[in-house]
């Protein structure tokens, strides 16, 4: 046997290291190999060594450019490490050197999904299916692209089918289980997430969606462990090779607490700065510059940075880690405070804030974001609405029989947005940051949520652990996605 036949039967058989090893043996002997070079490439791609595969495979491109396999794995590594727009390039060459190859349009329509061009990634994997009917990789990334879209019966119907395929594979049944929950299928949906992780119990994604569901449903002391797993993720690597803090004794202690995904979510956690400082410990903050002027006003809170600024801590934890150490929170107090109160005209009529549209690339969008225009049945003579909407939304058109005062577009960070939120009686606003500032300032504020809501909202009722003066009005399942404003407009009528 020679040494390729060696390594490749190593190879198919899953023994990496080996392969590896008889690739480069070869390779010392015969550097023109571009065959040994690509599947050096692979064995490096499939142990996560992508920044070693990507210039080896491009050593086996440079000898021989036109094999449409070398491109295909090329696209992997470079998808593997977040470059999309790389990968892309890569993946169309594959295609067009190889149009009958399933593989090579499976790949690239998995970048397109990734890169919200669905309807681009539908046509290339479909065209994998076409080639091969039983392809299961194809049907699986087909299901997942609607799972993006909303599409959510569709996403079903092609999840169980790649589930039925491959049923030992972790990956398909937790995008199972994340478009069963989409659809109201919660029990369904966590079976499946269990499913994945009975296959692979080190795959991240579906206890992160275990971690969802639990909380979702109130179990929390199983839900805020499960939800730590989030922090193997490629993203926190660096910030975690050092120790974080678990409960141990703080007194004395400098420890950094870090945001680390969105603006509502720093917010929203953020309230349990004080308690860690109660234990002794002098409390930094890490979080982005919109909120530095708000956090650094927190109690027990002594310095407020930018990420990576700070050298002078002993421990750290991210804020959405402290849950799952101190437990949820006693009573929904107000704890963050306006600067200022922001003036506005008034003639003695009630202030009411809107905010109707989140981030554009929040994978929910489409079913938390509304038209400004769908407010217009809460149009009232007896009060005076002003928006705090900013972004590409800020300049929506208002309905007609609303006057709309707009105050967003001056806002410069959220101390400016609080500031306007304390002049205000009432905040009507879709889940959203702003929801998030004024729920934790004691604001009155009603939250409008789809029908399948963000875990922190919980299934029913319109009450939450988390802002005591929060109302939650939730979209029901079936109903027209603007019903919801008719019992905000009912509602507004008792206010």
């Amino acid at each position: 046997m020679s040494d390729f036949d060696r390594a490749l039967a190593d190879h198919r058989a899953g023994r990496l290291e080996a392969a590896a090893a008889t690739y480069r043996r070869l390779l010392d002997v015969e550097p023109e190999n571009a065959d040994a070079w690509h599947l050096l490439g692979l064995t490096l791609h499939q142990r996560g060594h992508n920044e070693l595969s990507i210039p080896t495979i491009r050593r086996a491109l440079a000898l021989n450019p036109g094999i449409a396999n070398y491109h295909n794995s090329l696209g992997l590594a470079l998808h593997a490490t977040g470059d999309n727009a790389g990968a892309l390039d890569v993946l169309q060459v594959a295609v067009k050197l190889d149009d009958c190859g399933a593989d090579a349009h499976n790949n690239l329509g998995m970048v397109l999904t990734d890169m919200r061009l669905f309807e681009d990634a539908e046509r290339a994997l479909e065209e994998a299916i076409r080639v091969r009917p039983d392809y299961h990789p194809a049907i699986h990334n087909l299901g997942r692209n609607h799972v993006w879209r909303g599409n959510d019966t569709e996403a079903v119907v092609l999840l169980r089918d790649a589930c039925t395929r491959d049923p030992d594979n972790s990956v398909y049944w937790n995008t199972l289980g994340v478009a069963l929950i989409q659809v109201g299928e919660f029990e369904s949906g966590r079976s499946a997430l269990e499913r994945a992780i009975s296959i692979d119990p080190e795959q991240v994604d579906p206890h992160v969606g275990l971690a969802h569901s639990l909380l979702r449903d109130g179990q929390f002391a199983r839900g805020w462990v499960e939800h730590e797993w989030r922090l193997r993720r490629r993203e926190f690597g660096t910030r975690m090779r050092t120790g974080s803090w678990r409960g141990e004794d703080l007194d004395g202690q400098t420890i950094l607490l870090w945001a680390e995904q969105g603006l509502g979510d720093a917010i929203q956690f953020v309230r349990y700065a004080p308690q860690v400082a109660k234990l002794g410990a002098r409390v930094i903050v890490e979080c982005p510059a919109a909120l530095q002027g708000l956090f650094g006003k927190v109690d027990g809170v002594s310095k407020v940075v930018s990420r990576g600024a700070a050298r002078d801590w002993d421990t750290h934890a991210g804020l959405m880690s402290l849950p799952s150490i101190l437990g949820m929170p006693n009573e929904a107090t107000a704890y963050l405070r306006a600067p200022s109160v922001t003036p506005l005209v008034t003639r003695r009529r009630r202030r009411i804030g809107l905010v109707w549209a989140g981030n554009p690339a929040h994978s929910n969008d489409r079913n938390r974001s509304h038209a400004l225009s769908s407010f217009a049945p809460l149009a009232r003579p007896d009060f005076e609405f002003y928006a705090l909407q900013k972004g590409p939304r800020a300049n929506d058109e208002a309905p007609t029989n609303m006057v709309l005062n707009r105050l967003g577009g001056g806002f410069r960070d959220f101390s400016d947005t609080a500031s306007a939120l304390a002049s205000l009686d009432l905040l009507i606003s879709i889940d959203t940051s702003v929801a998030h500032l004024a729920g934790a300032m004691g604001v009155p504020t009603w939250l409008i949520l789809p029908a399948i809501a963000d875990w922190r909202w919980g299934r029913h009722g319109e009450a939450t652990d988390w802002y005591r003066e929060t109302r939650l009005f939730r979209q029901m399942s079936g109903e027209p996605k603007n019903a919801v404003f008719e019992r905000i407009a009912a509602a507004l009528a008792d206010f």
